[in-house]
C-alpha cells in the first residue's frame, strides 16, 4: 500500500528531529510505535530495522529496536529515545526466530546521480515477495520526497484494513508537526472521513414526547378502545378492558401508599395479570420490580430488600412470604368495585422511576438497574423508528419481566395499538405449541435470545414458529452465518440483531441483517446507534480508538439509565461525564464491552473486558456465582469459568477446592449453588479438586483447570441402561450433553441439562418414540430410566424421578402447572 509525505510534512518533521539530533527516520520510527501502540494498548514495543553495517562494507543487519512508548509522553521525548534506543539495538543482535514476529521498519535514500540535460532518473518499487512479521512499513527519500508502502501479510490483513492504516500514520504525522510537545496518546488518529461517520451514525435525532410511559398507552387505549391488547392462553383483553383493569390496580396501590420513588414487586409467571399489574404499578405512579417466582426464595428476598419494595402483586402469595401482598385472581376479586376510569392526576413525571431491574453482581449480590419513564419512552419510540413499525402488529412475548428484553415484546404494541401475545413457558420451549400458536394467530413479530431459537431450529415446525413479518434476535452473541441463513430462508421476515445492557435501556444497538447478506463476518456485528443514542469505541486513556482497533464501547444519550438502586460507588463508576461532545452534564456509560468498528461504521462485538457473560440471554456475572459457592462452609476456593471445550456448546463451569478436612460432593454444592442463585446462573459441570491450580504468582491458573470430561464429574455415573430403549434414551442425553458419562438413574438437571438442552432432547427422544412427547412429561421423568419407561409406556406416566422437594424450582414451577393442565383436562371429561 503505497503512499507519500508531502515535502512541506517531511521538511517539518525533519526539523523536528533535528532538536533531539535525531534523522527523518527516528521521527518516522517514532511515530510507527505510536501507531503500533495506539493500536494495541501495549507500551513495551519492539520492530525489526535493518540497519547498515560496519563502514565501508555494503553489508546490512536487521535489529530489534525495542522502544516504550508512555500515554504521557510527548513526540519530542520519544524521538530521542529511540534515537538512543536504535543505536544501542545495533550491539544487542536478536535471534531470527524473534525478528521474525516482529513488525518491521526500513528507511532508505536513493542514491542522487544528479541534473543529466534531459534526463529524468527513476528507480522502480522492488517486487515484494515476503516482509518479516504481518507488518512492516518501508521508506524510501528520493529526488521527487520520501514515499512509503505499508507491506502485510495478505492472509492477516486485507487491502481495506492495509489502507486504513496508512492513512491513520498519515494523520498522526499531521498531529505530530502540528504539536510535537502533545502527549502521543492525545495525538489525533482518527481521519476526517472516520469522525464524520461517526458525528452521523451518533447524530440520529427522534422526537420525545414529554410523558410517561402509562400516559402513551392511555392515549392508545382512547384511539382504539375494542381492539384487543393482550392475550393468552387464559383470554384476551381489549384496551379498554386493560386500561379499566389497570385504573383498578391503581386505585388500590395508591391506598396501599404506592406514589413516585416507591417499588411494588410484580411476582408471577406471563399471562394478562402481569400487564394489568405492570400497567397499575406504572398508573399509581410506582416503578415495578419484576420478579421470577421460579427464583429460590433467598434471592427473591434478597432483591424485595434491596429494592424496599412494600407490596408485591402475586398470584401466589407464598411466592411473597412476610411482604404485604395483592393477590390477582383470575376473576380480578380483588379489584371489584374499585373505580375503572383513572380519577388521579397523573402520579408520576417523566423523571421518575418506571422499574427496577435487579442483574447478575460480581459481589454475589444483585444490583437494581434504575429505569425512568423518560428512558422507557425513549426507547419505545427510539426502536419504533428503527423497526419501521408503522401500525399495529401483534408481538409474541416468550420470556420473563426479569429479562428486559421483554419490554420490546411489551411496549411498542402497547403504545402503537398492537397486541401482545403472552406465551407461556412451556409453550416457548415447546415448538410444536409455538408454532401452533404463532400459526393459529398469525404473529407478526418476535424478539428472541439465539441460543433459544436454536434450541427450537431442531423441530420439524421451525418454519412455522417464526413470524410474519419481524424477527428480533439478542441477549448473546451470535454466529453471522446462521444469522443470514436464517434471513435467507424468511424473506418476507426482517431479521434484526439487537443488542444493549439493562444499563442502555433494554438496547441501543440494531444490525439490519437483510443489508448485509453477502458480508464475510463470523460473529454478527452489533449495529448501529438507535435514535437518540451515541455509541463510542475508546482506549484504555478513553479516547476514541479508529476504525478496525478494539477498544472499549461508551455509550451515550438519552436512553441511559438513572443508575444503580442505592449503589452510589457503581453507578459513578459505571456511568461517567461525557467528555466526548455530548450535552453539559451528559454522562457515558461503561459497557465493558470490547468491540470495533466495521468498515460502514457499525460494531462488532468481540468480548468482554471483566467476567460478565450472557447465557442463553440472561446476564451472567461469574463473580456471583463464585460468592454462592465459596458461601458454603466447606469450600475454601472457587472459581467458575466459561469453557466451550465442544465449538458452540458454551458452559459454565465450577471448580471447588474445599477446607480439610472437610469432604463435601459435587451434588451437594450444586444443591447449595441452587438454592442461591437463578435457574440460569446454576453450573451446568461442578468439580471438586484437592487444590486449585495456581501460577506462579500465586493466582488461580485457569488455563490449568482441568475439562470436565477428564475429571471427576457431579457423582458417580450409576448403572449402565439395560434395554434397548433405555440404550436408545441414553444415547440421546450422550449427544445432548456432548459427555459419555450417562447413568440410568441420574437427574438430568444434575448432570448438566438446562430447559433449553432439554428441548433438544425433546426432539430427539421424538425421534426414538415415532411420536410427539410432551415436554412438560420430560420435566416430570428427568432421568434415563423413566424416560425409557414413559416412551415404552406409550405415554402413560410412571411414578415421578423425584419428590417435590427435591426437584428444582425450575421443575417444581411447571409440574405445578402440568398438575393443573391435568385438573382441567380430568374436568372437561366429568
Amino acid at each position: 500500500m503505497a503512499f507519500g509525505i508531502p515535502r512541506e510534512t517531511a521538511a517539518a518533521l525533519r526539523t523536528l528531529g533535528a532538536r533531539q539530533g535525531a534523522e527523518l527516520h527516528h521521527v518516522l520510527l517514532a511515530v510507527y510505535l505510536v501507531l503500533l501502540h495506539r493500536y494495541s494498548g501495549q507500551t513495551a514495543l519492539a520492530v525489526a530495522v535493518p540497519m547498515a553495517g560496519a563502514a565501508g562494507t555494503a553489508s546490512e543487519t536487521t535489529v530489534a529496536v525495542r522502544s516504550e512508548v508512555l500515554p504521557g509522553v510527548d513526540l519530542d521525548e520519544l524521538v530521542a529515545r529511540v534515537r538512543a534506543d536504535a543505536a544501542s539495538a545495533r550491539s544487542t543482535p536478536a535471534p531470527a526466530a524473534e525478528l521474525l514476529a516482529r513488525p518491521g521498519f526500513s528507511y532508505r535514500a536513493a542514491p542522487r546521480i544528479g541534473e543529466l540535460p534531459g534526463i529524468r532518473t527513476w528507480f522502480p518499487d522492488a517486487p515484494v515477495t515476503h516482509v518479516l512479521g504481518d507488518l512492516a512499513l518501508d521508506f524510501v527519500e528520493g529526488e521527487d520526497g520520501v514515499t512509503g508502502r505499508l507491506l502485510f501479510a495478505e492472509d492477516v490483513f486485507d487491502p481495506a484494513t492495509a489502507r486504513r492504516a496508512a492513512r491513520h500514520y498519515l494523520t498522526l504525522l499531521d498531529a505530530a508537526v502540528e504539536d510535537p510537545r502533545r502527549a502521543v496518546s492525545a495525538l489525533r488518529l482518527l481521519t476526517e472521513e472516520e469522525e464524520r461517520t461517526i458525528a452521523e451514525l451518533n447524530g440520529v435525532r427522534a422526537d420525545l414526547p414529554d410523558m410517561t410511559f402509562h400516559q402513551l398507552f392511555e392515549r392508545q387505549a382512547d384511539r382504539t378502545p375494542d381492539a384487543v391488547a393482550v392475550r393468552s392462553q387464559d383470554g384476551t383483553l381489549t384496551y379498554r378492558e386493560l386500561n379499566a383493569l389497570a385504573n383498578q390496580q391503581a386505585d388500590l396501590l395508591r391506598q396501599l401508599g404506592v406514589g413516585p420513588e416507591t417499588t411494588v414487586g410484580i411476582c408471577m409467571e406471563r399471562g394478562r395479570r402481569m400487564v394489568v399489574a405492570l400497567l397499575g404499578v406504572l398508573k399509581a405512579g410506582g416503578a415495578y420490580v419484576p420478579l421470577d417466582p421460579r427464583d429460590p426464595a433467598e434471592r427473591r428476598d434478597t432483591i424485595l430488600t434491596d429494592a424496599q419494595v412494600g407490596v408485591v402483586i402475586c398470584t401466589d402469595p407464598a411466592t411473597a412470604a412476610g411482604y404485604e401482598t395483592v393477590v390477582l385472581d383470575a376473576e380480578w376479586t380483588v379489584l371489584k368495585g374499585r373505580p375503572a376510569h383513572d380519577r388521579a392526576t397523573p402520579a408520576s413525571a417523566p423523571e421518575n422511576a418506571a422499574y427496577l431491574l435487579y442483574t447478575s453482581g460480581s459481589t454475589g449480590k444483585p444490583k437494581g438497574v434504575v429505569v425512568e419513564n423518560r428512558q422507557l419512552v425513549g426507547y419505545t419510540r427510539a426502536v419504533i423508528e428503527r423497526l419501521g413499525i408503522d401500525g399495529p402488529l401483534s408481538w409474541a412475548m416468550v420470556q420473563p419481566l426479569t429479562v428486559d428484553s421483554s419490554v420490546t415484546a411489551l411496549m411498542p404494541p402497547l403504545s402503537t395499538g398492537g397486541e401482545v401475545h403472552l406465551l407461556s413457558r412451556e409453550h416457548a420451549l415447546d415448538a410444536a405449541r409455538m408454532a401452533d400458536w404463532m400459526r393459529t394467530h398469525a404473529v407478526d413479530c418476535l424478539k428472541i435470545a439465539p441460543s433459544h431459537l436454536r434450541a427450537l431450529q431442531a423441530s420439524a415446525r421451525f418454519a412455522d414458529l417464526l413470524p410474519r413479518r419481524l424477527l428480533v434476535i439478542g441477549g448473546e452473541a451470535s454466529d453471522w452465518q446462521w444469522m443470514t441463513a436464517l434471513q435467507r430462508s424468511v424473506p418476507h421476515c426482517r431479521v434484526f440483531n439487537h443488542y444493549g445492557p439493562t444499563e442502555t435501556t433494554v438496547g441501543v444497538l440494531t444490525l439490519a441483517v437483510a443489508e448485509h447478506l453477502d458480508a464475510q463476518w463470523d460473529t454478527a456485528p452489533i449495529g448501529v446507534p438507535l435514535p437518540n443514542s451515541q455509541a463510542h469505541v475508546v482506549d484504555a486513556e478513553g479516547r476514541p480508538v479508529p476504525f478496525g482497533v478494539a477498544g472499549e464501547l461508551l455509550v451515550g444519550g438519552t436512553n441511559l439509565a438513572r443508575g444503580y438502586h442505592r449503589r452510589d460507588e457503581l453507578t459513578s463508576a459505571a456511568f461517567v461525564p461525557d467528555t466526548l461532545g455530548g450535552p453539559e452534564g451528559g454522562r457515558l456509560y461503561r459497557t465493558g464491552d470490547i468491540v470495533r468498528r466495521l468498515a460502514d461504521g457499525s460494531l462488532a462485538f468481540l468480548g468482554r473486558r471483566d467476567d460478565q457473560i450472557k447465557i442463553r440471554g440472561f446476564r451472567v456475572t461469574l463473580g456471583e456465582i463464585e460468592a454462592a459457592l465459596t458461601s458454603h462452609e466447606a469450600v475454601r476456593g472457587a472459581v467458575v469459568v466459561v469453557r466451550e471445550d465442544t465449538p458452540g456448546d458454551r458452559r459454565v463451569v465450577a471448580y471447588a477446592e474445599l477446607s480439610p478436612p472437610r469432604a463435601v460432593s459435587a451434588l451437594e454444592l450444586e444443591r447449595h449453588v441452587r438454592e442461591r442463585v437463578s435457574p440460569h446462573m446454576v453450573p451446568q459441570t461442578t468439580l471438586v479438586l484437592d487444590a486449585l491450580p495456581l501460577t506462579p504468582h500465586g493466582k488461580v491458573d485457569r488455563s490449568a483447570l482441568p475439562v470436565p470430561a477428564a475429571a471427576e464429574g457431579a457423582g458417580p455415573v450409576d448403572l449402565p441402561p439395560q434395554g434397548e430403549v433405555e440404550r436408545q434414551v441414553a444415547q440421546a442425553w450422550r449427544e445432548v450433553l456432548r459427555t459419555d458419562a450417562v447413568g440410568v438413574d441420574q437427574n438430568f438437571f444434575d448432570v448438566g441439562g438446562h430447559s433449553l438442552l432439554l428441548v433438544e432432547l425433546q426432539h430427539r427422544l421424538q425421534a426414538v418414540a415415532g411420536r410427539d412427547i410432551e415436554l412438560l412429561d420430560l420435566f416430570q421423568h428427568t432421568s434415563v430410566r423413566t424416560q425409557a419407561a414413559f416412551l415404552s409406556a406409550g405415554g402413560e406416566s410412571p411414578a415421578p424421578d423425584t419428590p417435590p422437594k427435591a426437584r428444582g424450582a425450575q421443575q417444581n414451577a411447571l409440574m405445578k402447572r402440568r398438575q393443573q393442565q391435568l385438573r382441567a383436562k380430568r374436568g372437561r371429561h366429568d
